[in-house]
């Protein structure tokens, strides 16, 4: 693979990109190499579900298995997270719906443990992993009741952060209708 950028800038762009991702800073310096096998692991799995050489759970076990799945050296909760909703929307927009659903699930059961253990007084992080679980919650899996709950309770944590009150009245406007248990506007 040529190499397109220096290793201090590619360091700049990951560091940005964790903080966007996940809502926090990454401690630890990035490994080029590790990003690297992890983007290819992603597109790996995803192209073998996608041509159904791997079926879903097989794909899901190796996505598992690797160190780190999201090349970010996260716990290991965060870590498969992040790849497996990565691979979901890969897959969603190679036009399989159907594969991709079981990625976001498993994303979500991730994001739950990651949420359970993550103490209240580090609101910063919980406060970003509920969001990335509502976000989840509401784009790919179809439960913007619960996607409202996670919102809520980050607002909770972080009540000044205009972001999140943003993105809980976005849900809303969104998916009103269907929080109050009424069909979605056709």
């Amino acid at each position: 693979m040529k190499r397109l950028l220096r290793p201090s800038f590619a360091r700049a762009v990951l560091s940005t990109l964790c903080l966007a991702v996940t809502g926090m800073a990454q401690s630890t310096a990035f490994d080029t190499a590790t990003m690297t096998a992890a983007l290819s692991l992603r597109e790996d799995v995803a192209k073998a579900v996608r041509e159904k050489r791997d079926p879903v759970a097989g794909a899901l076990a190796r996505l598992k298995a690797a160190a780190s799945p999201s090349g970010l050296k996260l716990d290991r909760d965060t870590d498969f997270a992040l790849a497996a909703v990565d691979v979901g929307q890969r897959l969603l927009a190679a036009g399989d719906p159907e594969s991709a659903e079981p990625f976001f699930r498993e994303a979500e059961k991730s994001l739950d443990a990651v949420i359970e253990k993550t103490p209240d007084n580090a609101a910063r992080d919980k406060a970003a992993f509920l969001q990335k679980r509502a976000w989840v919650r509401s784009r790919f899996l179809g439960k913007p009741k619960d996607a409202k709950a996670d919102l809520e309770a980050a607002v909770r944590l972080r009540p000044g952060d205009k972001p999140l009150q943003q993105q809980r009245e976005q849900l809303v406007t969104e998916h009103g209708p269907e929080m109050m248990g009424r069909p979605p506007h056709g």
